[in-house]
């Protein structure tokens, strides 16, 4: 004989039985195929925090080294995207260029870093007086061991103050060339 309470679970097992078969036997919530993300122009695939590159010359010596506060790399774009990046390279005679930016990008070649924000580049040689160069852009082509702008710049140094509107720089030579608008100042000791 069926009492009330069993009488209750015996109807409320009628009742869930079929969504427990159907749920078991491929009512799944997952979808059936993956769904795939498509790659943007946007979308990166990996990312370093505080990150160091060092790159070396066919004769084994170091050529160049990159630091920055976070990389992100974009396949799509082959390249990466450089959060405040400093770089070093030393020269052949001795001395070396720092270079720094709030913001860069690199290609995965190498063959050319687009720097922006603030750049600042940083001659000490092993003697005689540094140099400062600041401008808003800057892209540096490192296999050439050469760096163009066409924003303004100025070059500082021994109390020498030079501006102009575009400029190249030839790191090997140590030779800076001013595009247009040039003009200079100097201020004695």
């Amino acid at each position: 004989m069926l009492t009330a309470g069993r009488l209750r679970l015996l109807i409320a097992l009628i009742i869930i039985t079929p969504f427990l078969v159907w749920w078991g036997l491929g009512g799944s919530t997952l979808p059936k195929n993956p769904v795939v993300r498509e790659e943007t122009r946007s979308t990166y695939d990996f990312f370093m925090r505080d990150n160091e590159s060092r790159y070396w010359d066919e004769n084994g010596n170091l050529a160049r080294s990159w630091e920055s506060q976070e990389m992100h790399h974009y396949p799509a774009r082959n390249s990466s995207q450089l959060l405040e990046p400093i770089a070093h390279m030393p020269q052949q005679g001795g001395g070396t260029y720092k270079i720094r930016a709030n913001d860069g990008w690199v290609l995965d070649d190498q063959s050319e870093i687009q720097l922006a924000g603030n750049v600042e580049v940083n001659h000490n040689p092993q003697s005689g007086p540094g140099s400062l160069l600041t401008t808003s852009t800057l892209n540096v082509f490192p296999p050439r061991n050469y760096a163009e702008t066409d924003a303004p710049a100025t070059l500082t140094r021994n109390g020498e103050r030079t501006e102009s509107t575009g400029l190249e720089v030839y790191f090997d030579e140590r030779r800076v060339e001013l595009l247009s608008n040039v003009r200079g100042r100097y201020d004695a000791p």
